[in-house]
């Protein structure tokens, strides 16, 4: 059974994950390597990735952690942004003129 933390402030509205995992970080007073590495379980090259995407398990220990649902945590890394960020535009140019077809 995991323990929650006792200290998990919830990541703000447009916050990307990695940077409230650097908030997590702070507020344990551990540096940003150390609490991916040793927290998360991340390797090197996963945690200079992680602004543009978060890997599965990352959520999962984050969600068990701190409570927060999953859910709330996917889609803050920059892919995903994007993702919803050119479907939303699509849509809207689609709507305004509709013989324009996006790739």
């Amino acid at each position: 059974m995991n323990k929650r933390w006792p200290l998990h402030p919830k990541p703000n509205d447009n916050q990307l994950l990695c940077d409230w995992i650097k908030d997590l970080a702070k507020v344990y007073e551990i540096s940003y390597p150390n609490f991916c590495k040793r927290v998360l379980m991340l390797t090197s090259d996963e945690i200079s990735d992680l602004r543009t995407s978060v890997p599965e398990r990352v959520l999962t220990i984050l969600a068990n952690a701190t409570g927060i649902a999953i859910d709330e945590l996917e889609g803050r890394d920059l892919n995903s942004r994007y993702r919803e960020w050119k479907k939303e535009y699509e849509e809207m140019a689609a709507r305004e003129n509709p013989e324009i077809i996006c790739l």
